[in-house]
């Protein structure tokens, strides 16, 4: 796919799964390109072939998506906008019967997001990874043996019924998505910055790292390390800060940063997300 789909937004499908009902809430009426995974997403609007992407960036029950972040890490793109989920988890199969069950599918975010309730309902059960909810629920349909943890779209969309819901371990349970462009978007006056930063591998450069955004009055929302590329041992740090980066004070504590001796790369500034959508 090398022509160039203005408007289109691209997603991790297939349909049914999450970041496909991430799309449908936000761009409802644009063309969609499907990628069988979150790095393609991100080569697609790279490329050309779509103007966005949309990808899970955070759960709130497992923490930081990986795929995401590290394929923020080697892209120029930047986040322009975030939505927040509420993530209802489905167990669907061909039938009702949970003692007939012996395999549970799914992605592993939602099976980590479901480990008490398949550990208590279906303590016998092998858990199996696949690519995504959709392909899980395909999967189940193929089995009577076999029930997959996906959301009810992707039950129906495989014609399977719902043996059981919210079965997520956390009632709130949500997971944030970010849009990626070309551009992140212009100030709002309610906008959060996601950066990564790393500092000077010596005693005392993290507290002096965020003592920049302290000083400044910053709020940190999150803050997460991962290792870093290509170097052993060492970590970079995943930053979301209350303000744009061109508000004075959120300039000031970047440069600082920059002065402490390590890194700093901006992902974008975006208007905060303030209820997440069912």
């Amino acid at each position: 796919m090398s022509e160039r789909a203005t408007g289109a937004v691209a997603f991790m499908g297939p349909l049914g799964t999450f970041s496909d009902i991430a799309v449908r809430a936000v761009f409802p009426r644009q063309p969609t390109v499907e990628t069988s995974t979150i790095p393609a997403v991100i080569d697609c609007v790279e490329r050309g072939a779509a103007e966005f992407g949309v990808v899970p960036i955070e759960n709130s029950t497992e923490g930081g998506v990986s795929a995401t972040l590290a394929s923020l890490l080697e892209s120029t793109l930047l986040i322009r906008g975030e939505l927040v989920i509420l993530v209802s988890l489905c167990l669907a199969a061909r039938h009702f019967e949970l003692g007939r069950i012996k395999r549970v599918v799914s992605h592993p975010q939602p099976l980590g997001q479901s480990r008490r309730w398949l550990a208590r309902e279906l303590p016998n059960a092998e858990l199996v990874s696949m690519s995504s909810t959709t392909a899980a629920a395909r999967e189940a349909a193929r089995d009577d043996e076999t029930a997959a943890v996906t959301s009810r779209l992707g039950a129906e969309l495989s014609s399977l019924a719902i043996v059981a819901e919210d079965i997520q371990d956390h009632a709130e349970n949500a997971t944030r998505f970010v849009i990626v462009g070309r551009e992140d978007a212009a100030r709002t006056g309610q906008d959060k910055t996601s950066l990564v930063f790393s500092t000077a591998h010596e005693r005392g450069a993290l507290r002096r790292a965020l003592a920049a955004f302290d000083d400044e009055g910053i709020n940190l929302t999150r803050i997460e390390s991962r290792p870093a590329p290509s170097r052993r041992w060492e970590y970079v740090f995943f930053t979301d800060i209350e303000g744009h980066r061109t508000d004075p004070h959120v300039v000031r504590a970047l440069e600082r940063l920059t002065h402490e001796g390590g890194t700093v790369r901006i992902f974008g500034s975006y208007p905060r997300a303030t209820e997440p959508l069912k």
